[in-house]
């Protein structure tokens, strides 16, 4: 069976949760199949690459709109695709235009990752473009019942729609050893309570940067993005101790990681559809705070069991709650524990891809 993924870019160079995702399933998949990817190039030349072992066709861009890549050219490369199995990843104006303009002979899976929230006036045009696309799926995997359950794009689809999880690679999270965590406590005075990611309107880090006066341990903003100077200028006139370390590479995350105390993830909008910074918490032994956003947030932060879910833009219930955990060190052990054990039993990426994978089969074969 020949499989390709669809999606804007590729990890590497790019860096992100779905990109990664995309990444990992092409690594596993290529064990049982013929697997390539098609993405954009974000230059004006088309190209042939080798990223992570896997085969990409990057297709040469204008630029983007709206963070779609604008490329006349993808249409034809979609139509020249010799796959059994598309699988687009989406949200993906680029390549789900491309699709319905060149029909392409493939089976046609969707990997639905997010319903496009920020972006709302360029529904009017963009969502009967979705719903179109949507209609010719075979199959539609979302990332959790939750967000599926919730979803007011998929709820015509409901019939072959399945639910199939997003996960990582627990053993890249071991722990860097205790002189280099126990350097970070002392850079940062103690154990702390972390964020790390991008700093996106909707991971909500303002709510932290509010709350953080009222927690019991210094906060650490990690990662860079669009918010981040707001933030910054949000501490200082508050007066708030706040430490911005900046971008990290995969070493500090995983270091900085096993050396906090409680993970914070006080994301307040839709778009924040799964977490996986979560799961990479988790892997390390951490229990986290998060919100109540009838997203994948709550099925990968189980309130009670790996964490604790407070309700969005409430500085003071995400303080109280944080302050709960630090306060109660076998308590966050224990949700530590079975959130590490979790992921390595139900949310290891290449368990993942198998399960995938299988459903393409099924679609081939005309079961799923």
């Amino acid at each position: 069976m020949k499989i390709v993924h669809l999606y804007k870019d590729f990890d590497p160079p790019v860096h992100g949760g779905m990109e990664h995702h995309m990444a990992l399933m092409c690594r596993f998949q290529r064990q049982w199949a013929e697997v390539e990817a098609l993405t954009c190039s974000r230059s004006w030349r088309t190209r042939v690459v080798q990223r992570d072992g896997t085969r990409v066709t990057e297709v040469g861009e204008f630029g983007r709109f709206q963070s779609a890549p604008v490329s006349p050219a993808f249409p034809w490369h979609v139509r020249a695709l010799r796959a059994d199995v598309a699988v687009v990843h989406v949200p993906n104006p680029t390549a789900e235009i491309a699709w319905l303009l060149a029909r392409p002979r493939a089976k046609l899976v969707v990997r639905y990752q997010s319903d496009i929230v920020r972006q709302a006036s360029a529904m009017r045009w963009y969502g009967p473009v979705q719903q179109r696309f949507l209609q010719q799926a075979d199959l539609i995997v979302a990332a959790s019942q939750e967000y599926l359950d919730t979803s007011a794009t998929l709820r015509p689809f409901m019939g072959k729609c399945c639910v199939v999880p997003l996960g990582i690679l627990p053993e890249e999270f071991a722990h860097p050893g205790n002189e280099r965590v126990e350097d970070l406590r002392k850079r940062y005075g103690g154990g702390y309570v972390l964020f790390s990611g991008r700093h996106r309107y909707y991971k909500g880090l303002e709510v932290l940067v509010r709350a953080a006066k009222s927690i019991h341990a210094p906060v650490v903003i990690a990662g860079d993005g669009p918010e981040r100077a707001r933030c910054e200028s949000l501490a200082r006139e508050l007066g708030v101790a706040i430490h911005f370390p900046g971008m990290l590479t995969r070493d500090e995350v995983i270091a900085h990681l096993h050396g906090c105390d409680v993970f914070a993830f006080p994301s307040t909008e839709r778009s924040e559809a799964y977490g996986i910074s979560m799961l990479e918490a988790h892997a390390c032994g951490k229990a986290v705070v998060s919100t109540t956003i009838g997203t994948g947030v709550e099925f990968v932060n189980l309130h009670g069991q790996t964490g604790l879910n407070v309700p969005p833009r409430e500085p003071e219930a995400l303080a109280a709650a944080v302050n709960t955990l630090l306060d109660d060190p076998a308590k966050r052990e224990t949700m530590g524990a079975f959130a590490k054990a979790r992921v390595e039993r139900d949310l290891n990426a290449a368990a993942i891809a198998r399960t995938e994978y299988d459903l393409y089969e099924g679609v081939v074969r005309g079961s799923a």
